[in-house]
């Protein structure tokens, strides 16, 4: 049985591991326990036959003796959905007093006016316990980092909470030493300015914001499944008794006869019985193109029936549906998410144990040397102050926080800073086809006509097609108004035929507009093929072919079916006389960004529901690495997953049939105009909708993680150094010492090190390793010469320039009709496939 239950208390890996082992210390060998730090959870499943009141009791005191909380089902419903609110509470509250902590040790020194009864020597203690007094809401307020640090520290598991305190409580503690000395009257002057209550207030209001961001981004993990819930209908219309009768879709029953209607939503799995229609399938394939269904096919809960009426014979119900099916894995990923170790984390697991020891071993030896307990004890505490992990708590969330502010600037939204951190060690990325790599819509891009004018044959069909609600409709009515042709004729006698098209007479000509078939050909009256090559030219943006055989117009026909395309043909009464084809349009960018991808050495695959012959065109048009075609979502996040066991793996998707693989892989990256439901499941979203997007994020991930492993080398560094002089090692020699004051002005100058190192991710540029300078510097250019074919007049050239002057980094392209070249100044890493990808998905063809 499987067993899902929230855990709170967990805030990073160590907790994780934690937890894990004091579940399986309770569960059999052989099952299986998988913990989220992400949504706070965790997923057994298990073979135990016992009673589940007892195993959650075992379960529960086991985590509680970890220093955990198990929430079983009973308790869910009093566990707050968010904490955000909270953690903005206090958050605020923390500043304010921070400030006014501030104010009072710097204020001086900044010419600020400071109350007359805190000014002054005589005054000293009444400042100090002010500045005590002022921190002590802080420390109340963040008193669970210290719950949580210190007790890492008890399980010999340091983690990002344990330096916190550590670091904090340094901080305090030589506070409370140096307010007794001043109440003590000794070195009134010095204390004063040695109070270092600031530093303990301002590094738990730094750390309380890191984890204001985590917790937002924790909140959207159960978004995806709530939206996906919301597809399925409430209601259905069965066949019960010879009866129709509304029933609540829980209601109905394997067995049960559905009624579905044009507009309908399909509430279950089930088989066709009777009665025809087209069916949209995107919410599953993501596939635009709606699949028409007849009695024994197969239909599947969450699709729509656009056009026709059928009667569906109920298979799978309730929690078998297809549906639920997808909810179950996007819960099964997200609970085996493995949360990222972070690198102050595994960083942690030696420093703070190495402070604390060196710490101790200086109280000692002063101890011992000098027989002076006040200087034993400001020894010891100058090694904790400079230990204090500022610079090493700020490397990694300053570098992020200036990463994804650097992102936003170019519609790149990181969802959270594991995202961010992952991107970087990603090997394979998996594209979706429709609406990713395609732009998602059907379109009309050729026209080829045999013994009529090609503006007829469009005129006459668009007329037709005007009656129907087929998509396929829609595009090639788009494609009259790009062509300027008028489709507003008259039609009469129409006929919507499901499966088979369209027709209507039109100036009294009966015009059939649909799929190909051999019958068709066979019965027209088909001419010897003439000598004459097609003439072809070009208008808005639309390849136009005149032909002067029916045999010419199959060949195209075919040729369209083998490049991917779907053909429509149109005859005149009865006689075919022109074909369309349909495809959903490469986006711009998309070989660009491709190309740039695999310049960095990430190997591009495309994972889609659609079928073989167009996955394949798409495939070798944009330069892709791979792919595989005819997925439906679980093979998706199958594919997703064992390329993930190979390697780090992102999945870049815009549907819901994409949530599943995006959920999975070890980065999602949803387009912005994709669903909601993939934006959730999405740790990176590209706002514009720009592929391009993809390779940036990719690009700006490494270099902020090296920014992070500067920092963090540099924070050590002055450790490594400053930390011997505080304990007093080269005293003996040369009389080097650090007090708490120069420790803490050492560790103040490592954290403005940091920061500063982090800002230069604010001018990062864009761009492969293939440049000499891949994060910083300027563009190597390169000057590329296309020969292309296809170009027939001025308003070709402009297609050409156009579609080359979307691909991300070209700077300039000149276009010689007569010549039929493309000049393109391009960055050198973005290579000539690229730029001929594009010029190919204008519809015109690069040649040498």
């Amino acid at each position: 049985m499987r067993l899902h239950y929230t855990v709170k208390g967990m805030s990073c890996a160590a907790c994780v591991s934690h937890v894990e082992k004091a579940l399986r210390s309770v569960l059999r060998d052989g099952d299986t326990v998988s913990v989220s730090l992400l949504t706070n959870s965790v997923s057994i499943l298990t073979e135990d036959a016992g009673s589940t009141e007892a195993l959650e009791e075992r379960l529960s005191r086991a985590v509680k003796a970890a220093g955990y909380e198990l929430v079983t089902e009973k308790k869910k419903d009093a566990v707050p959905i968010s904490d955000f609110s909270k953690r903005l509470k206090i958050l605020i509250a923390s500043a304010v007093f921070t400030l006014c902590v501030m104010y009072l040790s710097m204020g001086g020194m900044l010419g600020l006016p400071i109350p007359p009864f805190l000014s002054g020597a005589e005054n000293a203690l009444f400042m100090a316990l002010g500045q005590m007094l002022l921190t002590l809401p802080v420390l109340i307020l963040n008193f669970k980092f210290f719950k949580n640090g210190f007790r890492a520290l008890l399980h010999l598991a340091p983690n990002m909470d344990s330096l916190i305190a550590l670091g904090s409580g340094a901080s305090v503690l030589y506070g409370v030493f140096a307010t007794v000395m001043i109440g003590m009257g000794r070195d009134v002057h010095f204390y004063l300015h040695d109070l270092y209550l600031e530093s303990a207030a301002m590094i738990l209001t730094l750390v309380s914001l890191g984890k204001l961001l985590e917790s937002r981004a924790k909140d959207k993990a159960s978004d995806a499944i709530a939206s996906l819930s919301t597809l399925a209908p409430k209601y259905a219309a069965v066949l019960r008794d010879g009866r129709e009768i509304s029933l609540p879709v829980e209601e109905i029953a394997v067995g049960d006869l559905i009624l579905l209607r044009a507009g309908d939503l399909i509430p279950v799995d089930g088989v066709v019985v009777s009665g025809s229609g087209s069916v949209d399938e995107s919410a599953l394939t993501g596939e635009s193109m709606p699949v028409e269904k007849e009695a024994d096919a197969r239909v599947c809960a969450a699709c729509v029936l656009t056009a026709g009426a059928l009667t569906v014979r109920a298979e799978q119900v309730g929690e078998e549906t297809s549906l639920s099916r997808i909810i179950r894995l996007l819960e099964d990923a997200a609970s085996s998410k493995a949360p990222i170790a972070r690198i102050a984390d595994r960083v942690s697991a030696v420093f703070v144990p190495c402070v604390m020891a060196i710490s101790l071993v200086t109280l000692v030896v002063w101890l011992i040397a000098t027989q002076s307990g006040e200087s034993a004890l400001r020894s010891a505490i100058s090694v904790l102050v400079i230990s204090c992990p500022c610079a090493l708590g700020l490397a990694t969330p300053t570098a992020i926080t200036v990463g994804v502010g650097r992102g936003a600037r170019s519609g790149i939204l990181f969802r959270n800073a594991e995202a961010l951190e992952k991107l970087c060690h990603v090997q394979t990325v998996m594209f979706d086809k429709t609406g990713t790599l395609t732009e998602g819509s059907p379109a009309l891009c050729e026209l080829i006509a045999c013994g009529e004018t090609p503006e007829r044959v469009l005129s006459r069909a668009a007329a037709v097609e005007r009656l129907s609600s087929h998509p396929l409709a829609l595009a090639v009515r788009r494609g009259a108004e790009q062509m300027g042709v008028d489709a507003q004729a008259e039609v009469t006698e129409f006929e919507a035929l499901t499966g088979v098209g369209a027709r209507g007479r039109v100036d009294g000509v009966l015009c059939h507009v649909g799929k190909p078939n051999e019958a068709l050909w066979s019965a027209a009256d088909a001419p010897e093929c003439a000598e004459n090559a097609p003439r072809v030219s070009k208008n808005g943006g639309i390849t136009v072919t005149s032909c002067d055989s029916i045999e010419q117009l199959r060949q195209a026909v075919a040729r369209m079916e083998t490049d991917g395309r779907t053909a429509v043909v149109v005859t005149f009464d009865g006689v075919p006389v022109g074909a369309m084809g349909i495809f959903d349009r490469i986006r711009a960018e998309s070989a660009g960004a491709v190309a740039t991808l695999r310049g960095a050495g990430v190997r591009c695959v495309m994972l889609t529901g659609d079928n073989e012959r167009t996955a394949a065109a798409v495939a070798r048009e944009v330069g892709l690495d791979g792919y595989c075609a005819s997925l439906l979502p679980e093979d998706k996040e199958r594919l997703v997953r064992e390329e993930s066991a190979r390697g780090a793996c992102a999945m870049v998707g815009d549907g819901i049939n994409d949530s599943p693989a995006l959920v999975r892989a070890d980065v999602g990256i949803a387009v912005g105009a994709g669903t909601e439901i993939a934006i959730d499941c999405a740790g990176v979203v590209l706002s514009q909708s720009s592929l391009s997007g993809v390779a940036e994020a990719y690009l700006l991930s490494r270099a902020t993680i090296r920014i992070i492993k500067q920092n963090l080398f540099w924070a050590l560094f002055y450790n490594a150094i400053c930390i011997p002089v505080a304990a007093g090692v080269f005293y003996p020699l040369w009389g080097w010492q650090l007090s708490p004051m120069l420790a803490s002005a050492a560790m103040s100058f490592s954290s403005v090190f940091v920061v500063t190192n982090a800002l230069r991710l604010r001018s990062v540029k864009f761009k492969s390793k293939g440049d000499q300078k891949e994060m910083f510097g300027k563009k190597k250019m390169e000057t590329y010469t296309l020969r292309v074919e296809g170009m027939m007049c001025p308003r070709c050239v402009a297609h050409v320039k156009s579609a080359l002057e979307g691909v991300k980094g070209v700077k300039s392209v000149a276009v010689d009709l007569d010549a039929g070249t493309a000049v393109v100044e391009a960055p050198a890493s973005l290579g000539a496939s690229a730029l001929a990808a594009a010029v190919t998905a204008a519809g015109y063809t690069v040649v040498g």
